[in-house]
Protein backbone atom coordinates (compact mmCIF):
# COMPACT_ATOMS: atom_id res chain seq x y z
CA UNK A 1 0.00 0.00 0.00
CA UNK A 2 3.04 2.28 0.69
CA UNK A 3 3.76 2.13 -2.91
CA UNK A 4 0.51 3.39 -4.01
CA UNK A 5 1.38 6.77 -1.97
CA UNK A 6 2.78 9.25 -4.86
CA UNK A 7 6.18 11.32 -4.39
CA UNK A 8 5.84 14.97 -4.76
CA UNK A 9 6.94 16.01 -8.31
CA UNK A 10 9.20 18.23 -7.09
CA UNK A 11 7.37 21.38 -8.80
CA UNK A 12 5.40 23.94 -6.94
CA UNK A 13 1.70 24.31 -7.60
CA UNK A 14 0.77 27.81 -8.88
CA UNK A 15 -2.73 27.75 -8.97
CA UNK A 16 -4.25 29.93 -6.99
CA UNK A 17 -7.39 28.18 -4.65
CA UNK A 18 -10.71 28.08 -6.66
CA UNK A 19 -11.92 30.90 -4.08
CA UNK A 20 -9.42 33.23 -4.32
CA UNK A 21 -9.79 32.88 -8.20
CA UNK A 22 -13.95 33.24 -8.10
CA UNK A 23 -13.46 36.41 -5.74
CA UNK A 24 -11.41 37.65 -8.24
CA UNK A 25 -13.50 36.80 -11.51
CA UNK A 26 -16.74 38.78 -9.20
CA UNK A 27 -15.16 41.67 -8.71
CA UNK A 28 -16.40 44.76 -9.43
CA UNK A 29 -13.45 45.93 -12.52
CA UNK A 30 -15.15 49.10 -13.06
CA UNK A 31 -13.99 50.74 -9.70
CA UNK A 32 -10.36 50.10 -11.10
CA UNK A 33 -10.65 52.39 -13.88
CA UNK A 34 -9.79 55.90 -13.04
CA UNK A 35 -11.94 58.17 -13.37
CA UNK A 36 -15.09 56.35 -11.74
CA UNK A 37 -16.94 56.90 -8.30
CA UNK A 38 -20.21 55.58 -7.41
CA UNK A 39 -20.42 58.63 -4.89
CA UNK A 40 -19.98 60.83 -8.31
CA UNK A 41 -22.87 59.33 -9.73
CA UNK A 42 -25.12 59.08 -7.18
CA UNK A 43 -24.44 63.25 -6.84
CA UNK A 44 -24.92 63.34 -10.71
CA UNK A 45 -28.27 61.75 -10.48
CA UNK A 46 -29.46 64.32 -7.68
CA UNK A 47 -28.68 67.46 -9.95
CA UNK A 48 -31.45 68.45 -12.46
CA UNK A 49 -31.76 67.92 -16.09
CA UNK A 50 -28.98 69.89 -17.95
CA UNK A 51 -30.65 70.74 -21.17
CA UNK A 52 -32.59 74.27 -21.47
CA UNK A 53 -36.24 73.97 -20.56
CA UNK A 54 -36.65 70.91 -18.80
CA UNK A 55 -37.62 72.11 -15.34
CA UNK A 56 -37.15 68.23 -14.13
CA UNK A 57 -35.27 67.76 -11.05
CA UNK A 58 -34.04 65.49 -10.00
CA UNK A 59 -32.94 64.31 -13.32
CA UNK A 60 -32.17 60.76 -11.97
CA UNK A 61 -30.03 59.59 -14.73
CA UNK A 62 -26.36 59.62 -15.35
CA UNK A 63 -25.63 59.79 -19.01
CA UNK A 64 -21.64 58.46 -20.00
CA UNK A 65 -20.94 60.57 -22.91
CA UNK A 66 -19.86 57.87 -25.37
CA UNK A 67 -17.69 60.69 -27.56
CA UNK A 68 -14.77 60.29 -25.03
CA UNK A 69 -12.53 57.79 -26.92
CA UNK A 70 -11.96 55.58 -23.63
CA UNK A 71 -15.05 53.58 -23.94
CA UNK A 72 -15.06 49.60 -25.36
CA UNK A 73 -14.81 46.52 -24.25
CA UNK A 74 -18.10 46.69 -22.92
CA UNK A 75 -17.19 49.25 -20.73
CA UNK A 76 -19.12 52.69 -20.94
CA UNK A 77 -16.95 56.10 -20.37
CA UNK A 78 -15.77 56.39 -16.85
CA UNK A 79 -18.09 58.27 -14.40
CA UNK A 80 -16.16 61.73 -14.73
CA UNK A 81 -17.73 62.16 -18.43
CA UNK A 82 -21.20 61.40 -16.99
CA UNK A 83 -23.66 64.81 -17.07
CA UNK A 84 -27.00 64.80 -15.46
CA UNK A 85 -30.05 64.28 -18.14
CA UNK A 86 -33.72 63.44 -17.49
CA UNK A 87 -35.25 59.82 -18.37
CA UNK A 88 -36.86 61.22 -21.36
CA UNK A 89 -33.92 63.58 -23.01
CA UNK A 90 -31.28 60.29 -21.99
CA UNK A 91 -33.51 57.37 -23.49
CA UNK A 92 -35.48 59.50 -26.41
CA UNK A 93 -32.91 62.16 -27.49
CA UNK A 94 -29.03 61.78 -27.52
CA UNK A 95 -29.35 57.70 -26.42
CA UNK A 96 -31.06 58.00 -29.82
CA UNK A 97 -28.30 59.84 -31.59
CA UNK A 98 -25.16 57.23 -31.42
CA UNK A 99 -21.61 58.34 -30.53
CA UNK A 100 -21.01 59.96 -33.43
CA UNK A 101 -23.92 62.51 -33.28
CA UNK A 102 -24.28 62.70 -29.80
CA UNK A 103 -22.08 66.19 -28.93
CA UNK A 104 -23.62 67.97 -31.81
CA UNK A 105 -27.32 66.66 -30.67
CA UNK A 106 -26.26 68.41 -26.69
CA UNK A 107 -24.54 71.54 -28.64
CA UNK A 108 -27.53 72.27 -30.71
CA UNK A 109 -29.57 72.34 -27.14
CA UNK A 110 -27.43 74.72 -25.33
CA UNK A 111 -24.94 71.77 -23.72
CA UNK A 112 -21.42 71.83 -24.16
CA UNK A 113 -21.59 68.14 -22.82
CA UNK A 114 -17.64 67.75 -22.35
CA UNK A 115 -16.81 70.81 -20.50
CA UNK A 116 -20.00 70.54 -18.28
CA UNK A 117 -19.04 66.71 -16.73
CA UNK A 118 -15.31 68.86 -16.45
CA UNK A 119 -16.90 71.14 -14.00
CA UNK A 120 -18.86 68.68 -12.12
CA UNK A 121 -15.70 66.11 -12.06
CA UNK A 122 -14.10 68.62 -10.91
CA UNK A 123 -16.61 69.42 -7.75
CA UNK A 124 -17.68 66.04 -7.06
CA UNK A 125 -18.46 65.98 -3.38
CA UNK A 126 -19.70 69.37 -3.31
CA UNK A 127 -23.51 68.84 -3.92
CA UNK A 128 -25.01 72.32 -3.74
CA UNK A 129 -21.93 73.61 -5.87
CA UNK A 130 -22.77 71.10 -8.77
CA UNK A 131 -26.21 72.07 -9.09
CA UNK A 132 -24.85 75.78 -9.38
CA UNK A 133 -22.94 74.58 -12.13
CA UNK A 134 -25.96 73.02 -14.27
CA UNK A 135 -27.64 75.74 -13.51
CA UNK A 136 -25.36 78.20 -14.94
CA UNK A 137 -24.25 76.08 -18.03
CA UNK A 138 -28.16 75.93 -18.63
CA UNK A 139 -28.42 79.75 -18.51
CA UNK A 140 -25.31 80.30 -20.53
CA UNK A 141 -26.91 78.05 -23.25
CA UNK A 142 -23.54 78.00 -25.07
Amino acid sequence: MASQVREPSGQPNFKRPRAERLADKNRDKRADRPGNSDDHLALIRKLPCCLQGCSIMPSGTAHHIKATGLRGGAMRSPDRYAIPLCWDHHINGVERQGSKNELSWLSNRGVEALDLAAALWGATGDLPKMVLIVMQHKQAGY
